[in-house]
Order: C-alpha cells, then sequence, then structure tokens
C-alpha cells in the first residue's frame, strides 16, 4: 500500500465504524479487505506500524450498539486476516478480549446479527482467515466453535456450508500433526486447552456426518455427503479410513434411496474415495456401492455416474470396464447394435436393458438420455480412455443413429416405438455428428471411411437440416478428411461433390448456413493449401465466383467470412495474379465504402496474407499505402491493431535482410540497405500510420503502435539522417502533430533543427517546429519517451479506477455526498 494510501487509512477506517454510514456497494468493503490483506501478509516491522489504526476501529466495533451487517461483516474477516499471523494474534489478545468478542455471537447476539448470511458467511471467512497457526487454533476450542461451525452445515447458503466443510476439514488436519498410523488415540498439540483429544473432536466430526446421512431431510444429508467428500479429499491418514467406515453403512442405504438429487453428492464422496488409500483396504465395500449406484438409478444418472467414474485416473480395470458398459448400452440399445457388455453379469445386463427400454419408449427421456450417453461417449473418445471396447463397432452405431435420425435406415429392425423419437431430432443429430468427428482419433482402427463419409454428405443434401447440424457436419467432414489419403478416390470424389453442396448453401436463405458454409469453405482450404489438384477442383468448380458474389452480402458476419474464404482461395491459388488484383480492389471497395466493422478486420487480415505469401500480386503492392491509411482511420479499434499487425509484417519484411548486411557483411552497406528500407517504410505510409496509433484513445491501439516505433528505434539510431531529404516528415499536415507537441513539452525534451551548416538546439514550440517544412525522423524517435508510454500502456486501462486510493476516496466520499452519489467503478 502506498503512502498516500496509507494517510487516508485512518479517515477510511473512522468513517466505516460510523452506525450511520449506509454503503450503497458491498463489493467495496471487499476490494478494500483486498488492499489490507496485501499490506497484512507482510512480514517485515511495517506493517505493525499500522495495527493500530485497525486496532482502533475493532474496538469501535465491538462497542457498537446498532450497526450494518456489511460492515461487521467486513469487521469479522479483517479480525481473521489481522490473526492469520502468530504475531498479530499475539497483540489481538492483549487487547481487550477483541478476538473472542469478534469470533462469540454469543456476545453479540442481542443485536441481531446473526440472522444475516453476510454475517454468518464473514464470521466464517474470519475463523478461515485466522487458524492458520497454534494459538488460532486452542482460541477456536477455547470459544466452543466447532459446534456452531457443524451447526452451519445446515445452513440455506451454498457458499456458508462450503467454506464450514473447509474449516472443518482444517481443522481435523492441524491436529494430526503427529503419525498417526498406529494410534488410535492421539492427544492434539499442546494448545489445545484442558489435553483435548484427538479422539473425542474426530468422534463429535463423524457423529455429526453419521446422524446426518441418516437423516430422512435432503437439506441435511446432502451437506453431509458434500463434508465427507471434502474431508476424504483433504484430510490425511488414518482420517479418511475412520470416517470412511463410519459413513459406508448409510452410504448403501442412501444409494438405494430413489432420489436422484443423490447422485452427484455421492459421486462426489466416490470419486475422492477412488482416489485414496482406502480403496486397497480390505472390506472397503466400494465397489459394491459403486455397483449399487449403477443400477439403482434412473438410466440417465447411470450414465452421468459412469461418466464420473471414468474421469478418475488409476480407476481400478474392473470399475472402469463396467462404466463403459453401462455408458454405451443406450447407443446401443436404440440403434439395434449387437451388444457386447465384458464386465456386467446376466441378472444386471437383463435388469438394466429391461429399464433402458421402457425410458427408450418415452420421447424426452429417448432424447436425453441418448445426447447424455453420447456426449459422454465423446468426452473420453477423446482422452482414449474407453476401456477394451472396439472402436469400429461405435462408429458402426454412430452411423446407424444418424441415418435413422435422417430417415435413411430401414426401420424394420428397431422398436417401433424408439424410431418416430430418434427421427429429426437435432439433438441427437448434434452429439452424433460430434462423436462421429471424434472418432477420427482411432483412424487406425477404424474402417468405415466410405460410409462415415457418405452420411456426412447425406446430411448436407438434407434441406432439413439444421443451421447447426450443418456447421457440425462441416467440422466431421474435416477431421475425417484429414485421415483420408489425397489420392485416393474417395478423397477426389468427396472433394467434388463438397464443392457443388457448397454453391448451394452459399446462397441459402439462412444467414448461418451462409456463414458457416464459407468459413468451411476457408478452413478446407487452408487444410489443403499446397495440394494442387485442390486448387484446381476449387477454381474449376466456379466456387471462386460464387465467392466474389458473397462479398456482396447484406450481412456483415457473412460478408467477412466470404472476405476471408476468397483471400483463402486467393492465396492457394498464388500464381494467377489477375484473380488477386480483382480480390485486392474488391477489397479495397469494401474497406473504404462499408461502415461494418466485421467486413473490414477480415480486409485487413487478407491483405497480411497476402503480403506474407512468397507469391503477391504487384497491384496487392500498390494498394498496401490505401490499406494502410484506411485502417488507421478506421472506427473500429481491432481494424487499427490488425492494420499496424499488417505493419508489423512489412517492417520485417523491408528490414530484416538489411539487419542481416549490417551485423554480417559491411556497416556502410548496411547503413545504406536501412536507409533504402526505412524509405518505403515511409513511403507506403508506415511512419504516418505509427505515430497517429501512438495516440489513439485506445489504449491497445496506442501499446501495438509503441511496440513497433521501439522495435524500428534501433535501425533509425543505426544512421544518420543528416542532409537526408527522404527521411523526413512535413509534421504540420498531420493531425497527431499538437499531440507530439504536447509529449515533448512534458518531457522538456530538445529537438534539432538543421536549417544550415551550423545546428542549433531550442525548445519545441507550434511555430518553430511548423516554421520547419520537414522534420528529420530520426529526430522524432529521440524526443519520444517511448519506454514510459510501453509502461503507462501496458497496464491496465482501469488500474487508477481499481487503485487503492481511488477506492478510498469513494468510501470517504461516500460520507460528504448525498445518497444519490453511489459508488459505480466497481
Amino acid at each position: 500500500m502506498e503512502s498516500d494510501c496509507l494517510e487516508l487509512l485512518p479517515s477510511v477506517l473512522e468513517v466505516l465504524s460510523d452506525s450511520k454510514l449506509l454503503l450503497h456497494d458491498d463489493t467495496s468493503l471487499e476490494k478494500l479487505l483486498d488492499c489490507f490483506k496485501d499490506l497484512i501478509v507482510q512480514s517485515d516491522e511495517q506493517s505493525l506500524q499500522y495495527l493500530p489504526y485497525f486496532l482502533q476501529f475493532l474496538q469501535k466495533i465491538t462497542k457498537s450498539q446498532t450497526i450494518e451487517p456489511s460492515i461487521f461483516s467486513f469487521s469479522l474477516k479483517l479480525a481473521g486476516l489481522l490473526a492469520s499471523t502468530e504475531r498479530s494474534f499475539i497483540l489481538l489478545q492483549q487487547e481487550g478480549g477483541v478476538l473472542e468478542y469478534m469470533f462469540q455471537p454469543d456476545r453479540w447476539h442481542v443485536l441481531e446479527l446473526w440472522e444475516n448470511s453476510s454475517v454468518r458467511y464473514g464470521w466464517l471467512q474470519g475463523l478461515w482467515n485466522m487458524l492458520q497457526h497454534p494459538p488460532s487454533i486452542n482460541l477456536f476450542f477455547k470459544i466452543g466453535s466447532i459446534k456452531l461451525v457443524l451447526h452451519l452445515q445446515n445452513d440455506k447458503g451454498l457458499f456458508i456450508t462450503s467454506l464450514s466443510s473447509q474449516i472443518l476439514a482444517h481443522i481435523l488436519n492441524s491436529m494430526t500433526l503427529v503419525d498417526l498410523s498406529n494410534v488410535t488415540q492421539i492427544e492434539t498439540p499442546n494448545c489445545c486447552p484442558n489435553s483435548i483429544k484427538f479422539d473425542s473432536v474426530t468422534k463429535e466430526v463423524m457423529t455429526h456426518v453419521a446422524t446426518s446421512l441418516a437423516s430422512k431431510e435432503q437439506t441435511v444429508i446432502i451437506p453431509a455427503l458434500k463434508l465427507l467428500a471434502t474431508i476424504l479429499t483433504q484430510c490425511r491418514e488414518p482420517l479418511k479410513s475412520m470416517f470412511w467406515k463410519h459413513a459406508v453403512e448409510p452410504l448403501e442405504v442412501l444409494a438405494n434411496v430413489k432420489d436422484d438429487s443423490f447422485t452427484l453428492p455421492i459421486t462426489a464422496v466416490l470419486q475422492a474415495v477412488v482416489r485414496s488409500p482406502v480403496l486397497f483396504q480390505q472390506d472397503c465395500r466400494v465397489e459394491t456401492l459403486m455397483q449399487l449406484m449403477f443400477f439403482s438409478r434412473c438410466s440417465i444418472e447411470s450414465v452421468k455416474f459412469a461418466g464420473s467414474i471414468l474421469q478418475i485416473e488409476n480407476c481400478p480395470e474392473v470399475l472402469k470396464c463396467k462404466a463403459t458398459d453401462v455408458l454405451l448400452l443406450p447407443l446401443l440399445c436404440a440403434t439395434a447394435s449387437p451388444l457386447q457388455p465384458h464386465k456386467l453379469e446376466v441378472d444386471e445386463l437383463n435388469g438394466h436393458i429391461s429399464q433402458l427400454e421402457k425410458q427408450l419408449s418415452q420421447k424426452a427421456l429417448c432424447v436425453c438420455l441418448l445426447t447424455q450417453s453420447l456426449y459422454s461417449i465423446a468426452e473420453y473418445v477423446c482422452k482414449k480412455s474407453l476401456a477394451n471396447i472396439p472402436v469400429q463397432l461405435i462408429a458402426s452405431s454412430v452411423i446407424r443413429l444418424l441415418k435413422i435420425s435422417i430417415g435413411h435406415h430401414p426401420f424394420t429392425s428397431l422398436k417401433v416405438d424408439v424410431f418416430p423419437h430418434l427421427i429429426g431430432s437435432y439433438k441427437i443429430q448434434q452429439c452424433s455428428i460430434d462423436l462421429l468427428g471424434d472418432l477420427t482419433v482411432y483412424a487406425e482402427s477404424i474402417d468405415l471411411l466410405q460410409e462415415a463419409f457418405t452420411v456426412l454428405l447425406q446430411y448436407l443434401q438434407c434441406p432439413d437440416s439444421q443451421a447447426t447440424v450443418l456447421k457440425k457436419t462441416h467440422h466431421a467432414i474435416l477431421k475425417w478428411l484429414s485421415i483420408c489419403s489425397p489420392s485416393s478416390d474417395i478423397w477426389n470424389t468427396v472433394i467434388h461433390e463438397l464443392f457443388q453442396l457448397m454453391k448451394k448453401h452459399v446462397c441459402d436463405g439462412r444467414w448461418e448456413v451462409r456463414d458457416s458454409t464459407l468459413e468451411f469453405i476457408t478452413q478446407l482450404t487452408a487444410n489443403h493449401k499446397g495440394n494442387g489438384t485442390y486448387n484446381e477442383t476449387l477454381h474449376s468448380s466456379g466456387m471462386i465466383s460464387v465467392l466474389f458474389t458473397s462479398l456482396s452480402d447484406p450481412v456483415d458476419y457473412v460478408q467477412a467470412s466470404a472476405v476471408a474464404a476468397l483471400g483463402q482461395a486467393v492465396a492457394a491459388y498464388g500464381v494467377c495474379n489477375n484473380v488477386q488484383e480483382k480480390a485486392a480492389t474488391h477489397l479495397l471497395s469494401i474497406l473504404s465504402q462499408d461502415t461494418q466493422s466485421f467486413p473490414h478486420r477480415a480486409v485487413i487480415k487478407v491483405f497480411i496474407t497476402w503480403i506474407r505469401s512468397p507469391h503477391c500480386a504487384i497491384a496487392v503492392e500498390q494498394s498496401i499505402s490505401s490499406v494502410l491509411l484506411l485502417g488507421g482511420n478506421d472506427f473500429d479499434w481491432e481494424v487499427k491493431v490488425h492494420t499496424l499487425e499488417l505493419a508489423d509484417v512489412l517492417i520485417d519484411k523491408f528490414l530484416i535482410c538489411c539487419h542481416f548486411d549490417f551485423n554480417n557483411i559491411c556497416k556502410s552497406s548496411g547503413s545504406t540497405c536501412i536507409v533504402q528500407a526505412l524509405t518505403k517504410l515511409k513511403d507506403v505510409g508506415i511512419f504516418e500510420l505509427l505515430f497517429k496509433c501512438l495516440f489513439d484513445c485506445d489504449r491497445p491501439v496506442s501499446l501495438k503502435a509503441c511496440l513497433l516505433l521501439l522495435k524500428l528505434r534501433p535501425f533509425m539510431r543505426e544512421i544518420t539522417t543528416d542532409g537526408n531529404k527522404e527521411l523526413t516528415l512535413e509534421i504540420c499536415k498531420y493531425s497527431w502533430n499538437n499531440e507530439i507537441l504536447n509529449r515533448c513539452n512534458e518531457n522538456r525534451k530538445v529537438f534539432e533543427l538543421s536549417r544550415d551548416a551550423s545546428s542549433c538546439k531550442q525548445s519545441i514550440s507550434q511555430d518553430s517546429l511548423c516554421g520547419s517544412p520537414k522534420v528529420d525522423l530520426c529526430q522524432i524517435f529521440e524526443f519520444l519517451d517511448l519506454e514510459n508510454m510501453q509502461h503507462t500502456l501496458s497496464r491496465s486501462s482501469d488500474h487508477v479506477i481499481n487503485s487503492p486510493h481511488s477506492l478510498m476516496e469513494d468510501i470517504l466520499l461516500m460520507t460528504r455526498e448525498s445518497e444519490e452519489n453511489m459508488v459505480d467503478c466497481y
């Protein structure tokens, strides 16, 4: 915390302790706590000199009879922060029982503050901050906080119950600082009063968990399950084993309860125990409990549970296999695919399939169950974590499901009551297409290229396909093309068919379809950039003409996608300069006449791609000056940033060879080369663009320009421009002239003007600078404090508004102004 903030600290704490203050924005208090935290956690002596201010504030709070809940919650959190270091804790203990008052709600129950949830949370947060050393744990037990924390386990606030679980786990861990592996009764460290024994505290928490799990109330059971999961995740042995032994029987009872709200918290408990040594103990009954969870839930919940089991690293193979079976069965049953379960028993299988068939016969459940199954399978296909299941079976089943959904598969082999739910379901189509694309990671195990392309092309040909389905189909086709040899007949057939379909889709009445189709063409061309056969097919198909037409699309998103597609197609073809010239003319027209941001951004990106290409038409190079001028004057800041990226490409292109010459061949020839390159950059308008953008109102634009000027400055210092008329600027004609003058005057720089053989130094002024028709570029670089500008621009744009000083001023201002003057910067 800087000195100017510390000067405001006493006044801020004074007004916060005023019972008449009503804060309109609680977030300002949270931000203030963050500032105090940075100060309090310092270990040096400096932090202690500000402790009296905090103590005075807390003492006023303890004596107040009318205090606003948000301020009291803030005080509790602050007290905990102050007590988080042992030295500060001892000092607070010596100050009239401040901590005992703050953390014993009985002391302030008459104020009815406990009824406010923010106060209860503040009390827990204060405890959490404080319980970082043995003396604070001593105080925790002395004031009897354990019972209250357990009571808050059943609070209605989710944040409150979660934090209470964290505190209980932390307390239990703090009491196991010695090796407990072979000890049944161990006393806590000497700091705990009255020789509190390890087993007595543990028993109290275990009793609470067991009693809560045996409750009939859902609001009591779920927090207990979350607490158990936290303990099994965070605590040491033997605590994990002890809690598991007490909890396993009520967990088995809950697993048989037909209440799906228990599925996720029980799953969290099982995930925690599977990752712990408890799993490898005899009679842990983990597998039995998982078995119950697989088959006591509804099929949708069973699939979710199976997916969660597969998330566990080093999960036992037998559990992973059963989870995989449960995950696949909905897909296999719905498509009448051969069932190949390898771990489910016959009775389990028959009972589960019977339940599946009932749910698949109901439309809402059928769609929900299949989409959950497909989504979960896709998630683990990408990780290659499906256990011992033939990928060919999954791929063929998904292709069959896609054909059924589009009506291209005979349904005689399917259950009649299932088929109507599948056909035309865009949710099932989307999930199936995603999964089909993901299966390409198993390319070596799949022999279904023809079948996959056939069904995907059918979806592109279908007039009823939803726009999102078509977009996902594009992505899947790109993945399948990536594993298909470009020299194969399948590849050539697919490419030809695709172009015929794409020409139709680019003219679709739905803008989303036009947009995704153009994006698909762009990606397809980028993926096959060096493929001569593809480029020839692209240009002979008539697609280029269609792309030119799409440049006039009325929707700006589509127009931008058309620009990108045309730019990629022209870059891929390379040698056809007349096409690139025609495209450049159209793109310049868009940049100069259109008013939409998205097409403008796309145009600049295309010119960047073209300039980087070794095959760049002369017309494109001749257009660069216009592109830089138009892009630099655009109203959209992203267009200006992209224009600066184009400038960066040009700088590299012109100067990289000169830098090599200067360092490796000859200094004089290198200097000449640099002058020539800088002259080219000046002629295309690079310097005008950079100086204009340096003072732009948008910080990202200014920062990018500043970085490019810093990149150029070493080259400017390698040469001398005395008498060189080429590297000068007529500064007075530019809009950024006054900005540069102001910057110079602020930094008290001196600018050298060479009007005759004897150079003289004089202060920069409007008259002297504009009196000279030309200004030396090297001198402009020298009087600009680019490093300082970069430092300022690199900081967040809201660093002043969010600074501690600004925050404190706002709090003080609220006490002086009317109620309408509220904090509005957070």
